[in-house]
């Protein structure tokens, strides 16, 4: 994993719960806030990378799970903004407000 690809992966770390490690397609779709038949459907297509095991008893019946990599693999690869971008915007923000308007902006982060 490249420096980029690690601040990337940080970056989006907070939208997934600490310590958990594998995702139903259920909460895959939570975090990424789509159905789970379009979870289940990106995992058919590979567009998000995870496992499915059929049970012997219902060989037709597939369930899926989503490791805590490639969950955070699809929110890289579907971003619109790398989180450089992010500060940059900010900056340009702060850089066109009153004292007064930086004052709020930064006391609203500090909290």
């Amino acid at each position: 994993m490249n420096a980029q690809t690690a601040i990337q992966s940080q970056h989006f770390g907070y939208l997934l719960p600490p310590g958990k490690q594998w995702f139903t397609p259920k909460e895959v779709a939570a975090v990424i806030g789509r159905t789970d038949q379009f979870v289940r459907n990106a995992l058919d297509s590979r567009r998000i990378l995870g496992h499915s095991c059929s049970a012997r008893s219902q060989p037709k019946r597939q369930t899926y799970h989503v490791h805590r990599d490639g969950l955070l693999l699809f929110l890289l690869e579907t971003a619109n903004y790398a989180p450089q971008d992010k500060l940059e915007r900010l900056g340009e923000i702060l850089k066109r407000s009153s004292p007064d308007e930086r004052h709020f902006y930064l006391e609203c982060l500090g909290n």
